[in-house]
């Protein structure tokens, strides 16, 4: 039992994107904010690192910006698809607050300048202190109790947020450990830093390359120079890329010889990370005195490039909520309920994309032809679902699928019942999605055709314990722990 009690007005549990997003607006409000993290920064965690510009805007407004510009990071303006058939589409994003580029900062680097800027705006934020349990008083959560190498001690607050990603401790503490809708992804992910063979003529881009069932990002990295490269394969590969990395390296590379021209001379290359532990899900992420914010609620496929984006996003929103309504427990849980709410409307199109991207298997004519109608425009179109200008199905249209439908009817030598058998199965996806987005209300169980059974989002996660050592997780530790965006 603790024997030292603190005071504060909110205790955050985790220091990443969603942690520090929401510290600062609580602390630049003159709230007392407590951020508790069980790493010592600076510290790597798996992720693929993409912000483009709705997401750096989010590094502007919590003032980390400048600080993560001064690293020297390439500054990446356009979105270019390749997909089989000779496919390419290249797009400019459109700027948000100013803000024409996107960032890909290794995470490490990242995430100590998000823990500075809390601290900048007044928040108290303690490294290596690992929560253990949520206090709980009348029903409600009422602090945390955490541990140090060397202490043990309670901090009560008005509110918890956890940000402590997707093995939450705060999400089982509060019994919404177990998501109440979920997806199992069929595809793992795979990456490593290189030096860009191309040098100083690498594209200004954030690449994606299509084939053979492959998705391959290509990342302009930090600082410039370097370049991020994902393997999103089949999951059933992973634990052969983790066997031989240089071989599952030599055969992605073999599969899209224009990737390999991009970046097959790439040299100076770190070990290959990995994960096949990717299920989406939607966590209950408010109740009474606590929310989750980033993973801990929400996780979907990282293809969509969005999991820091809505990690900070909605940090900030719901700092910026619980900051106007701490003085009253009705008008906080209220204000909590409504800022959960607004997140799911705002991700609900894209976690079913990413469910429908997570999908193994070489891409159909059908869906060449559709995205073909992208190409030849550099107006934000199809970068539009990364950079969340509109809803999917407001860029990816009926007229717009329609249009690819007549075309892949129309090819040469099409297999034109197997097209149409494609349309009729895709059907109930396209429909289920809409339906979530516009009709089912708020924590809606009724499953969509983009969802798959079999998902895990593994054990209850039990009370942490320090490693002997004090020294951050590195790349080795993290080989095979599951992708984290906050």
């Amino acid at each position: 039992m603790s024997t030292t009690i603190e005071q504060a007005d909110v205790v955050i549990v985790g220091a990443r994107c969603a942690g520090t997003a929401a510290a600062v607006p609580l602390a630049r409000a003159g709230h007392k904010v407590v951020v508790v993290d069980k790493t010592r920064f600076p510290a790597d965690t798996m992720s693929t690192h993409v912000l483009v510009p709705n997401g750096v805007q989010e590094l502007q407004f919590m003032g980390a910006l400048q600080k993560i510009l001064a690293l020297n990071p390439a500054k990446t303006r356009y979105l270019t698809l390749h997909d089989d058939d000779g496919l390419e589409v290249q797009e400019r994003f459109k700027p948000f607050s100013g803000i024409d580029y996107g960032l890909c900062i290794p995470r490490d680097q990242q995430d100590v300048l998000l823990v500075e800027a809390a601290r900048d705006a007044g928040a108290d934020v303690r490294e290596r202190v690992a929560m253990t349990e949520v206090v709980w008083r009348d029903g409600r959560a009422a602090g945390v109790r955490v541990k140090t190498r060397d202490d043990e001690y309670e901090i009560q607050a008005k509110l918890v947020i956890g940000a402590d990603g997707r093995r939450s401790r705060v999400a089982a503490e509060v019994d919404a450990w177990t998501p109440y809708r979920a997806s199992k992804n069929g595809r793992g992910f795979a990456f490593r830093y290189v030096d860009d063979p191309k040098g100083e003529d690498a594209p200004s881009a954030f690449q994606i390359f299509r084939a053979h069932g492959n998705q391959v990002l290509v990342l302009p990295a930090c600082p410039a120079g370097r370049t991020l490269v994902v393997n999103m394969t089949d999951a059933a590969k992973i634990p052969g890329i983790r066997a031989d990395p240089e071989a599952g390296w030599q055969e992605m590379l073999d599969l899209d010889p224009v990737l390999q021209e991009r970046i097959g001379g790439a040299t100076n290359m770190s070990s290959v990370r990995s994960t096949d532990d990717l299920s989406a899900y939607y966590r209950r992420s408010s109740g009474p005195g606590w929310a989750l914010a980033g993973d801990a609620g929400h996780f979907k496929d990282p293809v969509t490039g969005n999991g820091m984006r809505d990690a900070l996003k909605f940090g900030r929103l719901l700092g910026e909520a619980a900051a106007v309504t701490l003085h009253d427990p009705a008008e906080l849980d209220g204000a909590l309920r409504d800022w959960e709410a607004a997140r799911d409307a705002d991700t609900i199109s894209t976690y079913h994309w990413g469910n429908r991207e997570s999908r193994p298997g070489p891409s159909s004519p059908l869906v060449r032809e559709v995205l073909r109608t992208f190409s030849g425009n550099e107006t934000p179109n199809l970068s539009d679902t990364f950079n969340r200008a509109r809803p999917i199905e407001a860029i990816i249209t009926p007229g717009r699928m329609v249009k690819g439908l007549v075309r892949a009817l129309r090819a040469p030598g099409a297999d034109r019942r197997a097209i149409l058998r494609e349309v009729w199965g895709e059907l109930p996806a396209e429909i289920g999605a809409r339906r979530h987005r516009l009709l089912d209300g708020f924590r809606s169980t009724r499953s969509a055709g983009t969802e798959r059974e079999g998902w895990d989002v593994g054990p209850t996660p039990k009370p942490p314990t320090f490693r002997p050592a004090a020294d951050p997780v590195g790349a080795e530790d993290a080989r095979s722990a599951p992708v984290a965006a906050d």
